[in-house]
């Protein structure tokens, strides 16, 4: 008979072991996530360069790229007068389609689905109704890849529209791309004599019952669209797309791909004549939309600043607008653009501000 005998490892062996192992993941860990975190960034980088490629087949087509949102009808009476078409959102409000028709129809999201291999898609939408149009549910709750960086944590949260005012299934899927309005000033051009505004968004006609456009200094505009002749800057120097934050909670309207509103799928306002300035700021007056009283009421101003996603609570609800945002990312020191050429690039949160007002800007003259 043989015996056989193996020696047990002493305490002191299997407490190096595992100091071993352990040192082995704190160095594994921050390489995984590095990986992790560069292959999210590649990600979100090429979304931009395919939406790219879209707008570029769109504007070959059509001779221009899209407008911000079509806005169905003229005047904007609840702006007393003050403010144009398009930052007014009737439905979140509680106006119903028997009080007066929701105006706002596809987005430039929407127009471009078929240049993004979502021609499916883009047919179940009925771009003669709006968007709010229950026949339209389906595809405003579809989540796209292309419109969504896998940096974020609440591309899952649908955006429920009306739920301010009680209702709960008017619902959206989020996005991470926003088209560029302006970074204009908040104001009318030309102003007036006492008041003038050099640096304004455009209104013509009657606000309260003839105007039907509005665009600024941006990529597009209310029932506005820009060839790239009109890019006197240079389509190289201006952006078109900015990367943005989808809403913390359902009550809120930033990032939602399908809706034609400035915070949803609109940057506007973020230069250096607004109260951003620059990416990823936390100037709570810098996010300026409809619907921001009620979700700091839901959630507290301090859970948002904790999550980078300030607002502006105005000292009434009744002046809530859809009026400035900005952009937004949840990489480390930045967010990516998409510029007019097709180029796809990281900006610093540290740029100048006069140099990404100018970014934002298609015929401002500005050297950057």
């Amino acid at each position: 008979m043989s015996f056989y005998s193996r020696r047990a490892f002493t305490l002191i062996e299997v407490l190096v072991a595992i100091a071993i192992i352990g040192i082995l993941i704190s160095i594994l860990i921050p390489a995984v996530m590095f990986v992790r975190t560069q292959s999210r960034r590649a990600q979100c980088l090429n979304n931009l360069h395919q939406i790219g490629i879209g707008l570029s087949a769109y504007h070959s087509t059509v001779g221009s790229f899209p407008p911000t949102v079509i806005w169905a009808r003229r005047g904007e009476p609840l702006g007393r007068g003050i403010v144009p078409v398009g930052v007014i959102d009737r439905f979140t409000v509680g106006y119903s389609p028997e009080q007066e028709p929701d105006p706002i129809h596809a987005n430039w999201a929407m127009m471009l689905l078929p240049y993004l291999d979502q021609q499916n898609l883009h047919r179940s939408f009925d771009v003669n109704l709006p968007v709010s149009d229950d026949r339209n549910a389906e595809a405003r709750m579809t989540k796209i890849p292309v419109f969504t960086c896998p940096s974020e944590v609440h591309s899952d949260t649908l955006f429920a529209r009306g739920l301010q005012v009680g209702v709960e299934d008017n619902l959206y899927a989020r996005g991470n791309y926003a088209i560029n309005g302006g970074p204009d000033d908040d104001c009318l051009e030309p102003g007036t004599e006492d008041a003038p505004c050099p640096n304004g968004f455009h209104a013509p006609g009657d606000l309260i019952t003839e105007n039907e456009q509005s665009w600024g200094s941006g990529a597009a505009g209310v029932n506005k669209s820009f060839s790239a002749t009109n890019f006197t800057d240079g389509l190289s120097m201006t952006v078109l797309i900015d990367e943005i934050r989808a809403g913390v909670h359902p009550l809120d309207p930033r990032g939602v791909w399908a809706l034609g509103q400035i915070g949803s799928s609109v940057t506007a306002r973020h230069g250096r004549l607004g109260d951003a300035g620059r990416p990823n700021h936390q100037n709570s007056r810098g996010e300026e939309f409809m619907g921001c009283t009620a979700l700091i009421e839901a959630v507290g101003s301090g859970a948002l600043r904790a999550e980078g996603m300030p607002c502006y609570k105005p000292p009434t609800r009744l002046i809530e607008i859809n009026a400035q945002a900005g952009a937004r990312s949840l990489h480390e020191g930045g967010v990516h653009v998409l510029m007019g050429d097709g180029r796809a690039q990281f900006v610093t949160d540290e740029v100048d501000k006069h140099v990404w007002h100018a970014m934002h800007t298609r015929n401002g003259g500005e050297a950057h």
